[in-house]
């Protein structure tokens, strides 16, 4: 089979027993799951044994990337990784803009797959068909920017995909971030390249990727671009945190973003302590972009005068990571980009460690810790005290050997009433709270496979929408006229589950094939679009019904990996915090979401999905549907 589009070749490498070996990409396998995640899904229900402890030698290490990775289409940057989650237990899956995915294509494969375990610290460096895994006693406990950095010295110019210390002692949320920048971070997929002996991958990659019809691949990719560049969310996602006010401050504003974990309002965030002038002023430099992205939305953070002026720092999500640590009670741009150059370098999920430790000061504030438990550190909101934390965290020292379990364990291990003020789904922690209103975004939290986060349930109601906007969109994404009817069932009104269940099934498909999903790329691409460059690029001809199926067909296999590890319907619930405490925001007092109402929204959502409405799983009728029954 000639590949366009695809590299054609998915790499297998035992760190066991040194053994390195190739299999050809086959077309069952791309019409059924298109690429990145949605190969990866199947790769690791597949490969990854139920039951499997997620830090032993028989746990799989899976990288993807899609067919539109690597080439000249608008948006398409991204390596999807994907394991079993020592974080959560169930499935583990991130994923980076700013990855090595469009080098391991140009080096010829589609995908990695990394099982075993190394006897010593070893990395791994794959140049075109090269495939070597080298002795890393060097690297092992350097920090993940000193470490990149050595291996580019003796490599060259290679992409470099590594963990910090964190990922060498097994925090289980410990992330892994690509050239230094892209942080793959949700799910602990760090403890799992740890738990391998392997501290990092380098890719150089010479061979090019095919493109199947080359002139009408190139006036499509050209009207994209073009469309991509005359949007006027360009300048707002790109230059200098002008997206502070729109973006953050309106969440901020509204009660989806909040303080002290999760249980204040912090409506003055973005207006007093963290705002867009200070942000230009002193702390942004100069914005830099995923491969082939026209709109460069990351940017480079430099310090200017404060206590840590000159710091400088790459960041994909250059205001809303160090904005983020406002949870642990920090107060000013300087200390909040200190902590997020930390959690670069020790390689630790930033989202979930300003959960953890707003967790922690909770707890100590509340007498359930105290400071016979931390180690003497009298714990408070503020940033001397996230700092000292991440340390012990990363070193796995006292009280950090604890934390470094994550939430779910962690909260077994300390006992008493802890576990009531722990804020997370699956194990994973949120990024928007349900209690002011709920969207697609955050219902999707609830239902996510890997746990809460919004991300792959990004469609347009993260700002307010009329019903009337979602009927119009959701043909967009590929929803047939009788979905529209239930997700729309009267003027006036839409179902945010039923509109959930095809935002899912659109994203998966999306990310699949690599796609960026912030805003100034989804907006310029629908369901008609892909197809049409889905055919061109690869030559394989599916329609919108098919590709959208297979969005479908991946969500549902990573459902089935969490069903097999024992999750159940419980596991979709909000976290008790937000069942049973109201918060204040301002002026207005959010109210608890009632118990009864979420479980009428998932009954909603099974339902659309054809799920099975007591059990929360799909049915046997709808696995055959897809082609999954067994």
């Amino acid at each position: 089979m000639e590949y366009y589009g695809y590299a054609g070749t998915v790499l297998h490498v035992d760190l066991t027993h040194n053994n390195i070996r190739k299999e050809p990409l086959e077309l069952e396998m791309i019409k059924n799951f298109v690429g990145g995640m949605g190969i990866n899904s199947k790769l690791a229900y597949d490969l990854i044994k139920p039951g499997v402890d997620p830090l032993s030698p028989e746990n799989v290490l899976i990288h993807g990337a899609g067919p539109f990775v690597g080439t000249l289409i608008p948006g398409f940057p991204r390596n999807d990784v994907m394991s079993k989650s020592p974080q959560t237990g169930f499935l583990a899956q991130s994923g980076t803009g700013v990855s090595i995915g469009g080098m391991l294509k140009y080096a010829g494969y589609d995908h990695l797959v990394i099982t075993g375990r190394a006897e010593k610290p070893v990395y791994l460096v794959i140049t075109d068909d090269l495939v070597e895994i080298k002795d890393a006693s060097d690297l092992w406990g350097m920090d993940l920017l000193e470490a990149t950095d050595a291996i580019r010295s003796k490599l060259g110019d290679y992409w470099v995909s590594c963990i910090g210390p964190a990922g060498e002692r097994l925090v289980r949320f410990a992330c892994i971030v690509d050239n230094k920048s892209g942080m793959s971070a949700r799910t602990g997929i760090g403890a799992v390249m740890g738990s391998k002996n392997l501290k990092a991958i380098a890719v150089r990659g010479t061979k090019g990727i095919k493109i199947h019809q080359r002139r009408e691949f190139r006036k499509l990719v050209d009207e994209l671009r073009q469309t991509i560049k005359a949007s006027p969310l360009i300048d707002i996602w790109r230059n200098e945190g002008k997206v502070i006010d729109p973006y953050t401050g309106a969440y901020v504003a509204r009660g989806v973003a909040l303080t002290k974990n999760w249980s204040q309002g912090f409506p003055e965030a973005t207006t007093h302590f963290f705002t867009q002038k200070e942000y230009a002023e002193r702390v942004w430099k100069i914005y830099f972009a995923c491969f082939g992205c026209p709109v460069g939305d990351k940017a480079v953070n430099s310090l200017r005068g404060g206590k840590y002026s000159g710091l400088t720092l790459k960041l994909s999500n250059p205001w809303g990571t160090p904005l983020g640590f406002n949870n642990c009670g920090v107060r000013n741009w300087d200390d909040a980009v200190k902590c997020t150059e930390l959690a670069n370098r020790y390689g630790i999920d930033a989202f979930t460690v300003n959960n953890l430790l707003a967790w922690t000061i909770e707890l100590y504030e509340k007498g359930i810790l105290t400071s016979e438990d931390t180690d003497g550190i009298e714990l408070k909101w503020d940033a001397n005290t996230v700092m000292k934390l991440m340390d012990k965290i990363a070193r796995r020292e006292g009280i950090g050997d604890i934390l470094a379990e994550g939430e779910k364990i962690a909260a077994q291990r300390i006992g008493g009433n802890s576990a009531r003020y722990a804020v997370n789904v699956k194990g994973l922690e949120p990024t928007m709270d349900l209690r002011e209103t709920i969207f697609t975004e955050n219902f999707s939290q609830l239902v996510d496979p890997r746990g809460a986060h919004h991300a792959r349930g990004y469609g347009i109601t993260y700002v307010p929408r009329k019903a009337e906007s979602v009927a119009r969109y959701a043909p967009r994404i590929g929803a047939p006229d009788d979905a529209v009817a239930r997700i729309c069932p009267e003027p006036g009104v839409f179902s945010v589950p039923r509109l959930t269940k095809w935002v899912q099934d659109y994203d998966s498909l999306a990310y699949s094939l690599g796609m960026c999903m912030r805003v100034p790329i989804n907006t310029a691409y629908n369901l008609a679009t892909i197809t049409r460059l889905y055919s061109i690029t690869t030559g394989i001809e599916l329609s919108s019904e098919e590709l959208l199926k297979a969005g479908e067909r991946i969500w549902t296999i990573q459902r089935l990996f969490n069903e097999r590890e024992g999750a159940t319907r419980k596991d979709d619930m909000p976290p008790p915090r937000m069942l049973t405490e109201q918060v204040t925001v301002g002026d207005t007092v959010h109210q608890p979401i009632q118990e009864s109402y979420i479980k009428e929204l998932l009954d909603e959502y099974y339902d659309e999905r054809g799920w099975d409405t007591v059990t929360g799983n799909p049915t046997e009728q709808k696995l055959a549907e897809l082609g999954l029954k067994t």
